[in-house]
């Protein structure tokens, strides 16, 4: 129990909370916003970093303040591991007007927003709390398991060949599941074991990490067959599971109750974000009652990837308010911090940017007309975006040896004032970078928008606190250890994950009830004789071309002249076409979209590629395809599956 005096941190005023709880809610809005234009692991690394910055800088405390960009950096690594799953197909359940498949849709949006929030919060948690010797031990570890990515990124950039085997396996036997990420970790964090003992500590973590993730998804989805996407998409979630498992004994082994409440926290409060924003979308999709005749089209997906980020950092930062309120003991500054500082700047402010903006870059170059490719001085326009990122990379990265160096000459003289600029370097870089994702239609600017507003927010509630920023002192008196039994969740805590299966059940049913069946052929369906994957399912194989006919419902067949023998369909998602004279085209691709199964039809005119997206239809036992594919309006191709020879 802490010991008391009379000397104690002042608790913040409800109005500062506020703010405070809305500063991180809208941080964390963006950059879940920004998130959904780049995706993946590295995208994810965005919200996170906001938030643990953000959370440090408006708390008031110069322990956090100082720490600023070490949290940041621990916090983008937390939500990261969750950028691995796949969640956005899941929303398409939710828009069916059947129950059981509403129903299953939020659930499991809710396990994958837990997963998610679970893992954030307990690496935003050790940022908090463990002492710096400890994150410098993890960040170096970090280090060398992010070299060995790199040199794996590098390879399959420069060799095609590894490349298209990789996307191979990985697609047919991983379930395009993140496995060579979870390798490469288990033999960098082995060999750094071996290598440097005083780090032990540190690398058993990642190597356990990467043993929990192949157990996980070789226990649930490789033996047990469980799925919750279609067959294109990403099942690393159960590689997650065991992820947040050693992630929860780690911190019950070290006792470090604290950072373990962020990370329950996480894991309702992660949860409930998904569940609400994805409610919130359904009815934006839907246009009932008040938003039924709205003329303006809103960005519905847009919408809801910020309103996750904003419910999901509202729910973060009222545990770390707890934290501030309860007196949470400052970590342990063991070791000099211009080390990790300037490691954590690095990545906040080099590393992100380039792993993140080279996507925006390259939409920009792959929209660009074919005239915008010439070299110039020997340069195509791509060199030339890499040349001038490596021109502001090194004069970023000399100024950051400088300091590490112990010059701080060039930087703001505060501890609020150094984390605020790394904070809005990374906010307003990347809202300027996403304007290079493609030509400022309607739609675009208002998604453009839906942004900036959170970010100018965000941005002017953390200008609010600059005038408290002279005044934040490291706590004195009696303050709470992170081991401390007063961090226990606690019945209000259990009572809420009790109440959790209730509020699934409600959101589904309302959810439906909004409807009244006018999502249509939107929804997807995960149960009965429509379910998605029984139509996959019966589209593999191959499909003799029997006739073209000028409507679904008619007789008359035309069996003459026709463009196609066969299609034949495989489990990997790729089409050949056989011509009736013989020859085998293998560019087309089938995909599922809403509740549709859909062809894409890669053809050739003046020299380009162009590509035609055609639903497919099944009509008793025919398969009908509207043709021809580019116009779609002179009937539709009649298939029927071939029979096994022998039959």
């Amino acid at each position: 129990m802490p010991v008391e005096t009379e000397h104690r941190a002042a608790p913040m005023g409800p109005l500062m909370s506020a703010a405070y709880v809305l500063l991180a809610a809208l941080a964390m809005a963006y950059g879940w916003g920004y998130r959904g234009t780049v995706g993946h692991e590295y995208g994810a690394m965005v919200p996170g970093a906001l938030l643990g910055m953000m959370l440090c800088l408006g708390s008031g405390r110069l322990d956090w303040q100082r720490r600023a960009a070490v949290v940041g950096l621990f916090a983008a690594v937390g939500w990261a591991w969750g950028g691995s799953m796949s969640y956005m197909e899941q929303t398409f359940y939710v828009l069916s007007d059947s129950y059981p498949d509403v129903l299953y849709g939020f659930a499991v949006l809710f396990f994958i927003g837990g997963l998610w929030a679970g893992c954030g919060g307990a690496l935003l948690g050790l940022g908090l709390t463990e002492s710096r010797s400890e994150l410098a031990s993890l960040t170096r570890v970090f280090i060398v398991v992010c070299l060995l990515y790199f040199a794996a990124f590098l390879d399959l950039l420069l060799v095609p060949a590894h490349r298209d085997a990789y996307i191979t396996f990985t697609v047919k036997h991983m379930h395009n599941g993140d496995w060579l990420s979870a390798t490469l970790t288990l033999v960098a964090s082995a060999l750094y074991w071996i290598a440097r003992p005083q780090d032990r500590n540190a690398s058993a973590l990642f190597l356990w990490g990467a043993v929990a993730w192949w157990v996980g998804y070789g226990v649930l989805t490789q033996l047990g067959g469980l799925r919750l996407g279609p067959l294109h998409r990403s099942e690393s979630w159960g590689g997650v599971v065991g992820i947040l498992v050693v992630f929860l004994i780690y911190l019950i082994r070290k006792k470090n109750r604290a950072a373990l409440m962020l990370s329950l926290y996480g894991c309702v409060g992660g949860g409930l974000a998904f569940v609400l924003a994805v409610y919130i979308h359904n009815a934006l999709m839907l246009r009932w009652g008040p938003v039924a005749d709205m003329q303006l089209v809103i960005p519905a997906w847009r919408t809801a990837e910020v309103t996750f980020g904003f419910f999901m950092g509202l729910i973060m930062a009222g545990g770390v308010l707890r934290l501030l309120r309860d007196g949470i003991q400052p970590p342990v500054e063991d070791c000099p911090r211009a080390p990790l500082d300037a490691c954590a700047v690095l990545v906040m402010m080099i590393v992100l940017p380039w792993i993140n903006f080279r996507r925006h870059f390259a939409r920009l170059l792959r929209s660009a007309p074919p005239t915008e490719a010439n070299q110039w001085l020997g340069l195509s326009t791509g060199g030339w975006i890499v040349l001038l990122g490596i021109l502001l990379t090194v004069p970023a990265v000399y100024l950051l040896w400088r300091y590490r160096r112990g010059d701080r000459s060039w930087a703001p003289p505060t501890a609020f004032g150094k984390g605020a600029a790394v904070v809005l370097f990374l906010l307003w870089g990347t809202a300027a970078a996403q304007l290079f994702d493609g030509y400022p239609t309607r739609q675009a600017i208002l998604g453009h928008l839906l942004l900036w507003l959170p970010a100018a927010l965000a941005t002017c509630l953390l200008v609010s606190f600059v005038p408290t920023a002279p005044c934040a002192t490291e706590p004195m008196g009696a303050m709470t250890s992170s081991n401390d039994s007063r961090w226990r969740v606690g019945w209000p805590f259990i009572v809420c994950c009790a109440l959790m299966p209730g509020v699934i059940l409600a959101v589904a049913g309302t959810s439906v009830f909004l409807q009244e069946k006018s999502a249509g052929e939107r929804g997807r369906l995960r149960f009965g004789p429509k379910a998605y994957w029984r139509q996959t399912e019966r589209l593999q194989g191959t499909w003799n071309v029997v006739g073209i006919a000028a409507a679904l419902d008619s007789s008359d067949l035309q069996t003459d002249n026709l463009p196609l023998s066969r299609l034949i369909f495989d489990a990997n998602r790729h089409v050949n076409a056989v011509t009736s004279t013989g020859e085998t085209i293998d560019e087309h691709r089938w995909f599922l979209k809403d509740q549709f199964i859909w062809l894409q039809w890669v053809s050739k005119a003046n020299g380009h590629e162009q590509a035609a997206e055609i639903p497919l239809q099944f009509q008793k036992q025919r398969l009908y395809i509207a043709w021809p594919p580019r116009l779609q309006n002179q009937g539709f191709l009649i298939l029927e599956r071939a029979q096994p020879s022998g039959a």
